[in-house]
Parts: structure tokens; sequence; C-alpha cells
């Protein structure tokens, strides 16, 4: 009998920790969590009032007219410019002298145009490092090593696609 006394503790400190928990949970958890899915309701036009940041390729052509030129025409027209370098906006509004406070952005830190200029294969790798999911008819490399080596080229460290390749037609560089 005198365990009785312990257990009586126990379960009521679980009591209270439970209650606890629901209670900052419904302090915590927006009403309108879980109406329509697993997310806030007001998330859809909280993010519909945003302005958007991907501008598509067409932008970035009207100030980049001579790569947009070779990108249409090459084979790398299905990716978009932001697939490789990033969210447009940020760069236009910067460009521009527009104000960039309400973006608290990495970008806008790491880089001074505010756009990723790209490192030559890290882009690349995304659709051409071959794995699993990859779809066969997209040319793939098991590794930049093998692929550079294979082609006659001598592979350092520091060997990037866009030594060989250009990067916005894919076409070999001569």
């Amino acid at each position: 009998m005198r365990h009785a006394a312990h257990f009586a503790r126990l379960v009521a400190l679980l009591v209270i920790v439970v209650v606890g928990f629901l209670l900052v949970r419904a302090k915590m958890v927006p009403k309108d969590f879980g109406v329509k899915g697993h997310f806030r309701l007001s998330a859809i036009a909280d993010e519909a009032a945003r302005e958007p940041r991907h501008i598509g390729s067409d932008a970035c052509a009207e100030c980049h007219d001579d790569i947009g030129a070779a990108w249409r025409a090459g084979k790398h027209h299905v990716p978009q410019c932001e697939n490789c370098h990033g969210p447009g906006l940020l760069h236009t509004k910067v460009v521009a002298e527009d104000s960039t406070r309400g973006y608290p952005d990495k970008i806008l830190t790491a880089f001074p145009k505010a756009i990723n200029p790209g490192t030559g294969i890290r882009e690349c790798r995304w659709c051409h490092l071959k794995t699993f999911e990859r779809p066969s008819a997209l040319k793939y490399i098991v590794s930049v090593q093998q692929h550079v080596e294979q082609h006659g080229g001598t592979y350092t460290s520091a060997s990037r696609c866009i030594d060989c390749h250009d990067p916005h037609t894919a076409e070999v560089k001569r």
C-alpha cells in the first residue's frame, strides 16, 4: 500500500504534463490549422498576396538579350534561368535599386547582385548526375571525373562543367 502514494503522484504528474501540453498547443496552433488539410488555411491568402519571387526567363532575357537568344536556340531552353540562378525578383530589385528590406534572404548577403552566378558544376549535377529517378532520355554522367577523362581532358578538383560546355546552350566549347 505504501507504493500507492508514489503511483498517485506519478499519475498526477502525467495529468499535469498532458493538460499543460494541451493548453500550450491550443494557444500556439492557429484556429484555421487543419480546416482543409494539414496546413493553415489563411496561408493560401498570405502567399497569394506576396510578390512572386520567380519572374521567368522572358523577364531575364529583357536585360540579358544575348544570353537569352543563345538559351532559346540551344538545348537548354527547357530549364528556366531561375532553375540554375535562383529567383530573379531580388536581382531585378537590386539592379533597379528598389528596396529589398522586406526580403530577409540569404542570397542578398551571399551575392552582391542578388543572383547566384552558379558554380559551373553543382547546377549541372542537379539534372545530369546519374541517379535512379532521372529519365533515361536525359543525358547523364556517372561521375564528373570519369566524364572529363573519357573525353580526353585532365580532371582536377577545380574542374567544372562550364570549362568545356556553354551552360546556356549545352554546346561544347571549341
